[in-house]
């Protein structure tokens, strides 16, 4: 059996040599993929590990992956969802932008989401609005921030 041209994950560079089905059904050709979650993680790992930057329809893969939004990965990025729509469009994502989708997704599915959560609590303190007095108390501890 040869190799599959797996252009339905949106990337144009994917090709299955097993794991897929061909079957001829009265309405066409079809195909089957045994465990597409786990070829879908197997892209993305692949993906995060490559060299140079990644493009466009990459990144969007990336995100759509983490089950994010232009709207929210632009929120942990500190952009708005058109600045992601336009990495999305591109031939070459930004050093920046590359970086950091990596990164969320490294921590996200590695079961981490401690960059997700820190952005996420510095939003909060924003929204909190911090008023310029910091309270400490002493504890068994050490010195911790009081609430």
């Amino acid at each position: 059996m040869s190799k599959y041209h797996y252009t339905q994950c949106g990337l144009d560079n994917v090709w299955l040599a097993n794991g897929f089905e061909i079957d001829e059904t009265p309405y066409g050709r079809g195909m089957a993929i045994e465990d597409v979650k786990g070829l879908h993680a197997a892209i993305a790992a692949a993906l995060v590990d490559k060299p140079g930057k990644l493009s466009g329809k990459e990144f969007r893969f990336l995100r759509s992956e983490l089950d994010l939004s232009q709207a929210r990965l632009g929120e942990l990025m500190g952009r708005e969802a058109q600045t992601v729509a336009g990495w999305e469009k591109k031939l070459e994502v930004g050093d920046t932008a590359d970086f950091l989708l990596r990164h969320i997704y490294k921590q996200t599915m590695g079961g981490c989401q401690s960059y997700v959560d820190m952005i996420d609590h510095l939003k909060q303190l924003d929204i909190d609005a911090y008023r310029g007095e910091l309270a400490f108390k002493e504890t068994e501890k050490g010195w911790m921030k009081a609430s």
